[in-house]
């Protein structure tokens, strides 16, 4: 069985002191190692951190690297062999580890998902799905706690806003990319552990509550910058070329409907989004060649894409 002990939570924050102290005081009680990626933060958190959780580990970055480099950062420095993520805008309930752990005791299964509710106790994500034009999507998201949900089952990714994962599995498939910097990263690793011929599993006695978008907001402009670009760039490292093609000669025309019908500046951060995607398109290639693929692209989508 994997001890508490056996798994490092990492926090990534930036100007989120008015956040930490809910989340700390929640995480700490579960007994892992527990470590706070401070990305440049210009508030209180450092003092916050120094003051109130003097056995928290901290490690500071010199820029706002966002979630996904606070996530490599921080994955240089783990030892356990669990890595366990919580968004610095979420709390968890007690048990909220030991029911990753238990899932992680499979010696298949490589990550987790929590079940994560919004503040009003609806559900915000129990993991997620991917449709089969290549975009994610929270499950279950906005449905009553109550209502009929999946128990442990496999899923498509684990939601980074609150999963665990096994260390060796996620060095062992590439890491976290930090370029991602904000959003798809969980998408984009859970795709290559299944790639790899690992599952991905939803623990629903793993607990935590997530005030959705607290740090990003939901529906910003910056939100569809990232999501965008990262699911671009998701696709053309895991998904079959002939996903990858439709993807991407559909999104000049999906942008310009956006123009005419939705909103013009939200059409712009999209062709911003698309052009910043096309200089990565090199270095993507190259990644794609380097994924650990021991279960086929076509056969990871025929299993896991939806819709």
């Amino acid at each position: 069985m994997i001890a508490p002990s056996d798994a490092t939570v990492v926090v990534v924050t930036w100007n989120g002191a008015h956040l930490l102290p809910a989340c700390l005081d929640s995480v700490l009680p579960q007994g892992a190692r527990v470590v706070v990626v401070d990305n440049a933060s210009s508030d209180d958190t450092l003092r916050l951190l120094a003051d109130r959780y003097p056995t928290v580990e901290v490690i500071r970055s010199q820029t706002n690297t966002g979630f996904a480099g606070g996530v490599a950062q921080a994955l240089q420095a783990v030892t356990t062999p669990v890595i366990a993520l919580l968004n610095n805008d979420a709390t968890v309930r007690e048990g909220w580890l030991r029911s990753l752990l238990d899932e992680l005791d499979s010696p298949e299964v490589a990550g987790v998902s929590s079940k994560l509710l919004l503040p009003d106790g609806r559900v915000n994500s129990i993991g997620g799905f991917v449709t089969r034009d290549g975009y994610g999507h929270d499950t279950g998201f906005g449905s009553p706690d109550d209502e009929q949900l999946p128990t442990s089952s496999d899923i498509m990714y684990a939601c980074g806003a609150a999963a665990a994962f096994r260390t060796a599995a996620v060095r062992e498939v590439g890491g976290i990319d930090p370029r991602f910097f904000l959003y798809y990263e969980d998408v984009d690793l859970s795709w290559r552990l299944h790639l790899a011929g690992h599952a991905v599993r939803y623990a629903p006695g793993a607990v935590a509550v997530h005030q959705h978008s607290a740090s990003t907001g939901a529906g910003s402009l910056l939100h569809t910058y990232y999501t965008e670009r990262n699911r671009l760039a998701t696709l053309v490292r895991c998904a079959t070329l002939g996903l990858v093609m439709r993807a991407v000669l559909r999104y000049p025309l999906t942008t310009l409907s956006v123009a005419l019908f939705e909103s013009p500046a939200k059409a712009l951060r999209r062709v911003r989004a698309y052009l910043d995607f096309l200089r990565w398109l090199p270095q993507l290639v190259a990644a794609r060649r380097r994924i650990v693929v021991r279960v086929s692209r076509h056969e990871v989508q025929r299993r896991f894409l939806t819709g």
